[in-house]
């Protein structure tokens, strides 16, 4: 059998996860998305990556269900499509949910260094006793502890969905996983010194996070990434009513925990 034979037989039996995860390696060497994108553009013609990953994936379910009924070929290939089409949005959601969370935290830092740099530059022996001095330290302190805790969430509930769909494999491109770290590293620090300044003014240490609440919310960050991803996968695969089905169980959802807070 010749070399390229072989390299044939071998994408056939890829999985549709394994296909992404080639697909994957391939645009994660280019470091970032805008390189990645010139890339394709850069192709004559341009080929989208969805419209390979999709070719590729009916060739290996028609490959591996050769000679079998066509309903149960074309039901293989149908699973095939399914679960390659929703890993791909899925791994494009969490690429745009986290730059566009470090868009946001960018601009929460530095309201909040600001803030923080204002009340630190307040000498004056009366501090300790000024209610309005000792409350603006301490919802400082609270809201910059508030963002870590939901970057580390953010971050855990990503590890878990790639854990669980696409062998535990990274899905951000080098940059924005640099940008990420680099975000939760100057987001700890920021919130360490507003801890440690409350501290020095004398107030009470703050509450330890709630574990159970830690929880809640990590789910909640995983729904936010996986049902979209299943709905936009379907509805572009032309099963609009099943699409429809999941998006709205999942704003359901998100209204009731919105729901249960006000309570």
């Amino acid at each position: 059998m010749t070399l390229s034979r072989r390299l044939a037989k071998l994408e056939t039996s890829l999985s549709p996860t394994q296909l992404v995860l080639r697909w994957l390696a391939e645009a994660h060497a280019y470091g970032d998305v805008p390189a990645y994108v010139a890339s394709l553009l850069d192709q004559d013609p341009p080929v989208a990556p969805l419209d390979r990953l999709a070719r590729e994936a009916e060739h290996g379910a028609r490959a591996a269900n050769r000679g079998k009924r066509s309903e149960v070929a074309d039901a293989a290939v149908r699973s095939a499509l399914r679960e390659i089409v929703f890993r791909f949005e899925l791994v494009m959601r969490i690429n745009v949910t986290v730059h566009d969370l470090l868009d946001h935290e960018v601009l929460l830092e530095a309201l909040f260094a600001s803030q923080l740099a204002l009340l630190l530059h307040d000498d004056r022996k009366e501090r300790l006793t000024d209610e309005s001095h000792l409350h603006r330290l301490a919802h400082c302190r609270d809201l910059t502890a508030l963002r870590v805790t939901e970057l580390r969430a953010t971050r855990e509930a990503i590890s878990r969905v790639e854990v669980r769909f696409l062998d535990a494999h990274s899905t951000l491109f080098p940059e924005v996983a640099g940008a990420f770290d680099l975000q939760v590293r100057r987001s700890q620090e920021l919130a360490d010194m507003a801890a440690d300044s409350a501290e020095f003014d004398g107030l009470e240490q703050a509450e330890p996070d709630d574990a159970d609440g830690l929880e809640s919310r990590i789910a909640q960050l995983i729904a936010d990434l996986v049902e979209p991803a299943k709905s936009t996968a379907l509805d572009k695969l032309g099963e609009g009513r099943p699409a429809f089905d999941i998006a709205n169980a999942w704003l359901r959802a998100k209204f009731g925990v919105v729901e249960a807070a006000r309570l």
